[in-house]
């Protein structure tokens, strides 16, 4: 298995944050705890839910290194810093041990869902300034749409004039 193109961040670069669960080489394999395969796949998924916040704001993913190559940066070190802290938390100890009062009362998944969302909220105009693709503001997505799934325009259930409005085309 190997990481994802929608992933951010190596296997390698997790070890070199917790060596004390890596090989000699300096990376994981079959043989250490958790698997290359495991540390893989949980790059995949953080990637994933630092993906989803990041569609949930607008911003368009994966995260371009040729448009914004420090945000692409960010989202490396936090996936990376994030897959970290569980691998020591599969050894018993750090921030996702599981006996950790946190883990135990909210669950791992939704702690790191929330410990990425929130830390992605607090940088996202950071992000967009340093060039992060943004292809729909939060607002636009507000209960509007243009048209229907056939393609046909949608009219507003209540139209102004009914409720006495008199529209002017001062352009005339």
């Amino acid at each position: 298995m190997a990481v994802g193109a929608n992933s951010y961040g190596t296997s390698a670069d997790v070890a070199a944050l917790t060596p004390r669960y890596s090989n000699g080489a300096g990376d994981f394999d079959e043989a250490t705890k958790p698997t290359k395969t495991r540390v893989e796949g949980y790059i995949d998924n953080v990637s994933a839910i630092a993906n989803g916040c990041l569609a949930q704001m607008g911003f368009a993913i994966p995260v371009s290194a040729v448009t914004a190559p420090d945000a692409l940066l960010i989202l490396k070190q936090l996936v990376t810093e994030t897959v970290a802290v569980i691998v020591e938390g599969i050894n018993g100890t750090g921030r996702y041990a599981p006996t950790t009062k946190q883990i135990q009362a909210r669950g791992l998944n939704n702690t790191i869902y929330q410990d990425v969302c929130d830390l992605l909220n607090g940088m996202s105009f950071g992000l967009e300034a340093m060039g992060a693709d943004k292809s729909s503001d939060e607002a636009q997505s507000i209960g509007f749409r243009q048209y229907d799934q056939a393609g046909d325009e949608i009219h507003p259930i209540f139209q102004r004039k009914g409720f006495g409005n008199r529209f002017d085309n001062w352009d005339n």
